[in-house]
């Protein structure tokens, strides 16, 4: 039986070894000059990559992990923010009586998207875990498209956000099970 070093020797091997195994770097990671990153990367923490740069997956689908936050809002009313939405999902909590949940306008979204632009798109996730129907609705210069906007007690709604032109987006609305 033969074992291969380069079977064990995580990350980045170099001359001639098997250069496409998995890779994960977190924290503060810098990475300049000519890099190339391939097999299944996961990128987390703060992260810069610079200079020539290629980034390649073993397959035609690339393994992106995001690092998603959920917020819990446990209020009859909700205004969620763009930091809040950015993270993923949000969880609202809403037991008093029929509450509502607010997008930010149209320039609170562009404000917290970096280099936004049309065409930029947020997905993210609502879920009303409290006890009473909550409906989505829209702020200044933010249209609601597609469904209802009513979340029904223990449901989800999956919204798709896209910046259509400066300060203006468009939330497409799903509701899932």
């Amino acid at each position: 039986m033969s074992v291969y070093l380069e079977d064990y020797i995580p990350v980045v091997k170099y001359g001639g070894l098997n250069t496409a195994k998995d890779a994960s770097l977190a924290g503060a990671t810098t990475l300049s000059g000519a890099t190339v990153i391939s097999g299944a990367t996961t990128l987390s923490g703060a992260t810069t990559v610079s200079g020539a740069t290629t980034i390649s997956a073993e397959t035609t689908t690339p393994n992106i992990v995001l690092n998603q936050t959920i917020t819990d809002v446990d209020a009859q009313n909700a205004t969620p923010t763009i930091a809040q939405i950015l993270g993923g999902v949000i969880v609202h909590t809403s037991v008093t009586g029929a509450g509502t949940a607010t997008v930010p306008t149209g320039t609170a979204m562009s404000a917290g998207v970096s280099e936004v632009a049309v065409g930029s798109t947020i997905k993210w996730l609502y879920y009303n875990d409290g006890n009473q129907t909550v409906t989505i609705t829209a702020a200044a210069d933010h249209t609601l498209v597609g469904g209802t906007a009513a979340v029904t007690t223990g449901k989800h709604m999956s919204i798709t956000s896209v910046c259509t032109a400066a300060n203006t987006w468009v939330s497409y609305l799903e509701t899932l099970m």
